[in-house]
């Protein structure tokens, strides 16, 4: 059963609510340790997501792909994880100010 079969042709549920919490849930517990470590939780992360995304294509009808190639959708959540991690990380450049907004409460 789709949310919204007339409306859009995306699985709504999976595009703007779990892409999005999982994009977070990857900013918050990414491992600061060695670029080894790093490469290995960010591609768990986007096969993850890939493999999910394969089977609801695959197995239902939430998601019709006119061209799926699972490669594709690796290189799409890999750039929306790079650019959600280059974003946080430009916002949260200078924490001496959110420690001071935190300090005057």
């Amino acid at each position: 059963m789709r949310e919204f079969p007339k409306a859009s042709d995306l699985n709504i549920t999976f595009k703007v609510v779990w892409m999005p919490v999982a994009s977070g849930l990857y900013y918050i517990y990414r491992p600061r340790a060695n670029k080894l470590t790093k490469c290995f939780y960010f591609a768990v992360w986007i096969s993850l997501l890939t493999l999910i995304d394969g089977m609801l294509a695959a197995k239902t009808e939430l998601v019709d792909y006119v061209h799926f190639h699972w490669s594709l959708m690796a290189i799409v959540y890999s750039i929306i994880f790079l650019s959600v991690r280059g974003l946080a990380s430009w916002f949260f450049r200078d924490r001496k100010v959110f420690r001071k907004e935190a300090n005057e409460r």
